[in-house]
């Protein structure tokens, strides 16, 4: 087994000969590619002197942005497992093997109910107190002779503010988040 140092000026052309191998399709996405989208991927060496078929060498020609994210992930992998993969639990092409058919198998769900996590249920929309005294002054010039629902101590739009709101259509840049 033989290593060819490649130089700056050879980069092109591996990268044109790669992306003609794969008839312009990123062996990553799966789809046509531009020949300016296309980079040359490659293992990195990680600090190590000697050359091997995974140490420094090339892989393959790639889409730009699926080279950043494999980048990304091959990166974050080692911080968070480490360098020794003696050491490792399981090795990263397994891992994604296993996260790809853990994405596809989507939600749980028990008895046809789902589960919505705390951080992602719908915040109740709340009202900012400024803008809802001067609302009411607006609208009591030109309704003055109705009744106008109480601010709510909690700040949070309640049902009868809404039905309000609808029923006037004062629009909803009274409310924050």
């Amino acid at each position: 087994m033989s290593f060819i140092e490649l130089k700056t000026k050879d980069i092109k052309k591996l990268k044109k000969q790669l992306h003609t191998q794969n008839n312009g399709i990123c062996p990553l996405l799966g789809i046509s590619i531009p020949m300016d989208k296309t980079v040359l991927d490659h293992i990195h060496k990680l600090k190590s002197d000697e050359y091997a078929k995974d140490k420094g060498t090339i892989r393959n020609a790639i889409e730009f942005r699926a080279n950043l994210l494999e980048g990304k992930i091959s990166n974050n992998w080692k911080r968070l497992f480490g360098t020794d993969e003696t050491t490792y639990p399981i090795d990263l092409p397994s891992f994604l093997r296993n996260l790809a058919d853990y994405l596809e198998a989507g939600a749980f769900k028990e008895n046809e109910n789902y589960y919505i996590h705390p951080s992602e249920v719908k915040k109740a929309k709340k009202i900012k107190k400024l803008s809802y005294n001067k609302m009411v002054k607006e609208f009591k010039l030109t309704y003055p002779n109705r009744k106008v629902p109480e601010y709510p101590k909690s700040n949070k739009l309640t049902k009868t503010i809404d039905k309000f709101f609808k029923e006037f259509n004062i629009q909803n840049f009274y409310y924050k988040s």
